[in-house]
């Protein structure tokens, strides 16, 4: 299946990328990394980063903070889902919280969203 291509705007210019989803290797909550097209791995950069000892839901992520600013426009660009006010910290750096809509991420990655959610529920639906 071909995957919808995405305008992605940074400090650098606009670039044409893939979303990528897929569980985290530790305790299988959501990952999303931008792969520029015909690319396997997310060449161009990962959206969120994984924070294993913050709570939340299997819906949620937090952002990398590589770049956040156009990473949370080009979140609600797309629609993909809510900025929260929450913030997760790890040493000196503080990562915004997103609620994304799984249903809006499948439609860019039907494959990885299906990957992502057999391994949620094989880990036992916790995130």
């Amino acid at each position: 299946m071909e995957q919808k291509i995405l305008q992605y705007e940074s400090e650098f210019g606009k670039e044409e990328i893939m979303l990528q989803v897929r569980p985290y290797g530790s305790g299988s909550r959501l990952y999303i990394g931008m792969a520029k097209p015909g690319e396997e791995e997310a060449s161009y950069g990962d959206l969120t980063v994984n924070l294993p000892y913050e709570s939340i839901e299997v819906n949620e992520a937090f952002i990398s903070d590589a770049s956040c600013k156009h990473k949370l426009q080009f979140i609600r660009k797309y629609k993909l889902g809510k900025v929260l006010q929450r913030v997760g910290r790890s040493g000196y750096c503080a990562y915004r919280l997103v609620q994304f809509d799984l249903k809006k991420l499948a439609e860019y990655d039907p494959e990885g969203m299906e990957k992502f959610l057999a391994e949620h529920e094989k880990k036992g639906g916790q995130a």
